[in-house]
């Protein structure tokens, strides 16, 4: 049974030449057992009919378009214009399992002190009759594209930083720890993560040194507040 809607939950879909999985990944947000109330579509200047797309779902989608950014501009532009005290986000190219929002406002709703929830992720590459076709096993994901946070705690971190191609999303939960922010991850299901030849991480190898940057950016910090 859906359960009752507690507290409003908002969407922020970031989106960049991802036309043909972004309705995919809309009606998924959409088919939720948990409401999500409002949700927005930021286009990092799409070459392609990614705006369009989304503007033709009508409310609750939202759709802002904006000069091409980056991954980490846009995520933050649609949280920062999205509606709810919890903010779901999702790559325009993965999916929300139906009870996402639900198994992990569970935990939100019963424990205060935890401010992000994370769950089980799969990977796909195709779908058969509507339903994605596993590659994997269910595995625990701590990223930032599979995070249902509280609107209060992400502001308490800040945006995503703009300029990196890779490590947005690890710089991000790095400060979010170094902040001592509270987690949990939920034993269900909650993405698909959609495998094909223009995912970020294949098409930015030239950036993976973000990563070890983004990890010495963090140690630094901490050795600096000791003093």
């Amino acid at each position: 049974m859906p359960m009752t809607a507690e507290a409003s939950v908002g969407a922020a879909v970031p989106v960049y030449n991802a036309e043909r999985f972004l309705a995919a990944a809309l009606r998924s947000v959409l088919a939720q057992s948990y409401p999500v109330g409002d949700v927005v579509v930021v286009d990092d200047g799409s070459d392609d009919a990614s705006g369009a797309l989304a503007a033709g779902f009508g409310p609750p989608v939202r759709v802002e378009r904006q000069p091409h950014a980056g991954i980490g501009a846009a995520r933050s532009h649609a949280v920062s214009l999205v509606q709810g005290e919890f903010i779901v986000l999702l790559d325009a190219d993965d999916l929300l399992t139906p009870r996402s929002v639900e198994a992990r406002m569970r935990v939100l709703n019963a424990r205060p002190e935890v401010d992000i929830v994370y769950g089980q992720i799969r990977c796909f590459a195709e779908q058969v009759g509507g339903r994605p076709v596993p590659l994997d096993e269910p595995r625990p994901a701590h990223t930032a594209g599979a995070m249902l946070v509280r609107r209060s705690a992400f502001e308490r971190v800040g945006p995503f930083t703009s300029g990196l191609r890779v490590a947005e999303g690890l710089d991000w939960l790095l400060r979010a720890h170094e902040l001592g922010l509270g987690e949990a991850t939920v034993d269900e299901q909650v993405q698909w993560r959609r495998v094909h030849g223009a995912n970020n991480s294949l098409t930015e190898r030239r950036s993976l040194q973000e990563f070890p940057r983004a990890l010495k950016a963090s140690l630094d910090r901490r050795r600096a507040s000791r003093r």
